[in-house]
């Protein structure tokens, strides 16, 4: 069983070196959770100080690595109109209901939007936009 390693490091002794930086956390891909909680702790600890040379290649590679794993995971930074709002919807736990009062609309217009089968107007866009904290532009089908 893997287990997430917390460390308290402090900055000033995390290594200089590529290789000392290997020896804490070795740059490999990201399989499971456990594995995105320790490069996102190796990123933290980098993040946000003056690195040498060395230090920001590792920092660049881990964080790619766990950018890859990340949308692999959560597909919702490439969704775009209809799938976008599906993708939201299902994360809270909504439905085409919630949606239809969200927008003041009747509920067989929501799964119209939903399926892609009708577009979204400029208002109901800004609403969306605004309740669920997304960019305007990503609902444009």
């Amino acid at each position: 069983m893997k287990i997430s390693v917390k460390t308290s490091t402090p900055y000033a002794k995390i290594p200089k070196t590529y290789a000392g930086l290997m020896g804490m956390h070795m740059l490999r891909p990201i399989h499971d959770q456990v594995d995105a909680e320790n490069a996102a702790e190796m990123i933290d600890l980098l993040a946000g100080h003056k690195l040498n040379a060395e230090q920001s290649d590792y920092l660049d590679l881990l964080s790619d690595l766990y950018e890859k794993w990340e949308s692999a995971q959560f597909p919702i930074g490439r969704a775009r109109g209809a799938e976008l709002l599906r993708l939201v919807l299902q994360e809270r736990g909504e439905k085409a209901g919630d949606l239809s009062k969200t927008l003041g609309i009747d509920t067989s217009l929501a799964y119209r939007l939903l399926r892609g089968d009708r577009q979204l107007t400029v208002p109901q866009i800004r609403k969306l936009a605004q309740r669920y904290g997304l960019d305007p532009a990503a609902l444009l089908a």
